[in-house]
């Protein structure tokens, strides 16, 4: 297979060095104005406006056959770059190649093309010149970015397929640093040509001026594709141990079935090492409950929360703040004597699913095989019922479970479909499944730059709000937690701020005789419960910065007797806690109104505890602006 991925450097060079002549430049003739001496001034001036107007006649037929040629090219170029996308997607180094040289084809011949002395007479005609000399524009900044960003980007990565890159656990960390190389190069050169094209005046031809709202839009996207992942491709072969580093992170796999503001009970901590790009993975255990553990947490943690968690690992995940949860699992994790770690990655066993998926079934310690339908049942459920209540034979099976999904996940990671990948991990880190905290400053900027950071919003034009569920059955009953917020459109009030009505409803699912049968693990051990099924939980409510949550009540029921709603702040936002129970089949409603400031520019958007059952997730926030 490896003549399949040679490449020849100098196609490249030839093709950005290419030299056409414009087909207008061969074609075109200027017609000539003819007349006589008379004595009479406005004949003469009469037989020079018809010899102009037949002269531009020819030059527009030559000018309407060049554009119709340059459109040509144009559109070869777009065709390309679907191609040049696919191989991207299959890996496919020919196809990368040959769709890269026919777009530097395409690319300079539509620069050629109007460049021509035709073009560059047109462009000095009234009104129709400036739009001449925005296509001219258009073209050499086409030709500028595909011959000084993309061919060298392209040769960065040609004869490599993305299993070449990651393969075995082991990340080709010299193509990578090759990779972000040739972006740090062609990024001026690329931030250049796009600032020329955004700063394009209007058309006054109306096909033009469509063409061109395409090509800004397109134009957008360039610039905030780049400035996503030129931080990432800056800092990641750091972060994989280049240059003779080592790096460790700390893998905490998170347990929905008992629900944790950020997910479930971080049950298994484990770490990766990484030396060089070659992973090297830990062993999976627990430091829960471990005597002697404190960190430190603010007093406003502590009042917001009311949990120990600053004692007991198990609760460090209350806190819906990821920053604030990866520094502290950090301290414990070095306080229990495990070493230090440059960053804090916590999964749950959808995302890990959804990972098993793309990369193929494992096999568990008992024998049964998890796929991409079944692993979050198995672990999040199954495991319970099939070990009854011997807590140690759990924790065994879902740590050696969570070590040989995450073993095998990158291994087989290079063979993914890159496309399907990149879709896991979108839809992971938009749903918190995947929350990533690095120690380096840099590092937590690019996190929060790809949407994995989990930290609490503070930015009042972007304004979220926080819904939060925490275990308070100590059992598994959150398999069968049914939890959904609902966002109207929101009311826009004189003053300019905007308030949004909002229901969050919670059900339990589980049937009586499920609780009748169930081992006590499962039902749980809080002595509060009124019989087996009670399925009890302090839910956080976190207002947009800000922003206020107003009008707050609740179904009857609902809240626990004699616990009330208690206010707070987190992160100076406002913090409203609750304990609820309800027994099988019972559900009950949270109606609240949420104001955003007037700085707000975008709608009210959600942020909330992700389930164990993904079906069981039932929430709504509506679109439109607010008026």
């Amino acid at each position: 297979m490896a003549s399949h991925f040679a490449t020849n450097d100098n196609q490249y060079e030839r093709l950005s060095r290419s030299n056409y002549k414009p087909q207008s430049a061969r074609r075109g003739r200027r017609g000539g104005s003819g007349g006589h001496r008379g004595s009479r001034t406005g004949l003469v001036i009469g037989l020079v406006i018809v010899a102009i107007v037949a002269a531009c006649g020819a030059c527009a037929f030559q000018l309407y056959r060049s554009a119709t040629t340059a459109k040509a090219h144009a559109e070869g170029m777009v065709t390309r770059l679907s191609t040049l996308k696919d191989a991207v997607k299959n890996g496919d180094a020919d196809a990368l190649n040959a769709s890269v040289a026919a777009i530097v084809d395409e690319a300079d011949a539509l620069n050629a093309e109007v460049t021509s002395p035709l073009w560059k007479f047109a462009a000095n005609l009234p009104v129709v010149g400036e739009d001449v000399r925005t296509v001219q524009t258009l073209g050499s900044a086409s030709s500028a970015l595909v011959n000084d960003a993309l061919v060298p980007i392209a040769q960065s990565v040609s004869g490599k397929r993305f299993s070449d890159i990651m393969h075995d656990g082991s990340f080709d960390v010299e193509t990578i640093s090759a990779v972000a190389a040739a972006v740090d190069k062609a990024a001026p050169a690329v931030d250049a040509m796009l600032d020329t094209i955004d700063s394009l005046p209007p058309a006054h031809l109306p096909q033009l001026a469509s063409a061109i709202d395409k090509v800004k839009a397109q134009t957008a996207q360039v610039r905030d594709g780049l400035a996503k992942a030129k931080p990432m491709l800056d800092l990641l072969p750091q972060m994989l141990g280049a240059n003779g580093q080592t790096r460790t992170y700390l893998v905490i796999a998170q347990n929905n079935a008992e629900l944790r503001s950020t997910g479930g009970l971080p049950g298994s901590w484990g770490t990766v090492t990484i030396d060089d790009g070659t992973l090297t993975m830990g062993d999976f255990a627990t430091i829960l409950h471990e005597p002697g553990l404190k960190v430190d947490i603010t007093d406003e943690e502590r009042h917001a929360m009311a949990t120990n968690m600053d004692t007991d690992p198990a609760q460090v995940n209350c806190d819906p703040d990821f920053v604030r949860v990866g520094e502290l699992a950090r301290d414990y994790w070095a306080q229990a004597g495990r070493g230090d770690v440059d960053g804090v990655i916590a999964i749950d066993p959808v995302f890990l699913q959804r990972l098993v998926a793309l990369t193929g079934p494992i096999t568990a310690p008992d024998g049964e095989v998890l796929d991409g339908a079944n692993t979050a049942r198995a672990l999040l459920s199954d495991v319970y019922w099939k070990y009854g209540d011997s807590g140690d034979a759990q924790d065994a099976y879902f740590a050696s479970v969570a070590e040989l999904a995450f073993k095998s996940v990158l291994s087989n990671l290079g063979n993914a479909d890159i496309q399907d990948l990149k879709d896991v991990y979108q839809k992971s880190a938009a749903d918190g499944r995947l929350l990533v905290w690095m120690s380096d400053q840099g590092e937590e900027r690019a996190m929060q730059e790809l949407g994995v950071a989990g930290g609490l919003s503070t930015d009042p034009a972007k304004p979220v709000l926080g819904v939060y569920l925490n275990d308070d059955s100590y059992s598994k009953l959150s398999w069968y937690t049914q939890a959904g917020t609902a966002i109207d459109g929101g009311t826009m009030n004189a003053d300019g701020t905007t308030t949004y009505n909002v229901t969050t409803t919670l059900a339990n699912t589980i049937t009586p005789e499920e609780a009748a049968s169930a081992p006590i693990y499962v039902y749980g051990g809080n002595s509060d419960k009124r019989d087996n099924s009670d399925m009890l939980h302090f839910v956080y409510f976190v207002a947009p910065a800000g922003g206020t949550i107003s009008n707050f009540s609740a179904s009857d029921g609902l809240i626990f007797t004699d616990y009330g709603v208690n206010q707070a702040t987190l992160s100076g936002l406002q913090f409203i806690r609750v304990r609820t129970h309800l027994r099988s089949g019972e559900s009950g409603t949270f109606t609240y109104q949420v104001t955003v400031p007037a700085e707000a520019t975008q709608s009210l958007a959600l942020r909330t505890t992700q389930l164990a059952q993904e079906s069981l997730m039932a929430n709504s926030v509506a679109t439109g602006a607010a008026g």
